[in-house]
């Protein structure tokens, strides 16, 4: 039973998983259609001769941190920015289409779902077992993004702000540094160090997931550990940033 007003987040879609979906997808696809029109907008606008900081370039910025629209001495060229762009707006569609699909189409709680998996999908929060198979596709999707973030800086490079420029970096997976920088994250002061907490955190979150999907609940199920299970990937997003 909903506890909470209706003014708070997500709070008419509680218990309605396929009305929780569209809700996201909607919002995913907003951000990203922001991020490839607003892309263009500071294209459009930019002046190489002028500091990127004096133009309130932000999204430029972005792109120039992992070696976009810039060569390896850190010099403009304005490369796959627009691609780059267009994907994001062409993605947001696709968003769109999925959000409107399971609005107006598919079932709002996903009783009967468009597909034979989906009802595996639907947020039961008095079944444990549901939340952990949940959770364990969660935690594969941060680990996919982890090994993504990898190999890119690995195959094109990112920027490295101790040479100013771009370049390629190999991951050090030193697992002392690793344990050692848990809570010290912010002295890390170079990239393969950096990489290297990507790249162990990508195992350890993949290998979870798997775990999570093929087993069971472990222990004792209560309301705090049920709502405990699913707001763990967002302990994850910030270690994502964190460990490295």
């Amino acid at each position: 039973d909903v506890t909470y007003g209706w003014w708070a987040g997500n709070s008419r879609v509680t218990n309605r998983a396929g009305k929780f979906i569209a809700a996201h997808a909607g919002h995913t696809g907003l951000i990203s259609f922001a991020a490839g029109a607003s892309t263009l907008w500071e294209l459009a606008r930019f002046d190489p001769s002028i500091a990127m900081g004096h133009q309130s370039s932000i999204f430029l910025a972005h792109h120039a941190s992992i070696g976009i629209g810039f060569d390896d001495a850190g010099v403009w060229t304005g490369a796959n920015v627009a691609s780059v762009a267009i994907i994001h707006i062409i993605a947001s569609l696709v968003y769109a289409g999925g959000a409107l699909s399971h609005s107006l189409l598919f079932d709002g709680d996903l009783a009967d779902g468009p597909g034979p998996t989906t009802q595996k999908f639907k947020l039961e929060w008095d079944n444990p077992d549901n939340l952990t198979f949940i959770l364990g596709h969660h935690l594969i999707f941060f680990g996919v993004a982890c090994i993504a973030f990898v190999g890119w800086a690995r195959i094109h490079g990112i920027y490295d702000p101790a040479i100013g420029a771009v370049r390629q970096v190999e991951y050090n997976l030193n697992l002392t540094n690793i344990w050692n920088h848990q809570f010290d994250f912010l002295a890390i002061d170079n990239l393969e160090d950096v990489l290297g907490g990507h790249a162990f955190l990508a195992f350890v979150e993949i290998t979870g997931g798997a775990f999570h999907i093929a087993t069971k609940q472990v222990g004792e199920y209560t309301e705090f550990k049920g709502a405990g299970i699913l707001s763990a990937e967002a302990v994850l997003s910030f270690s994502l940033a964190g460990i490295g």
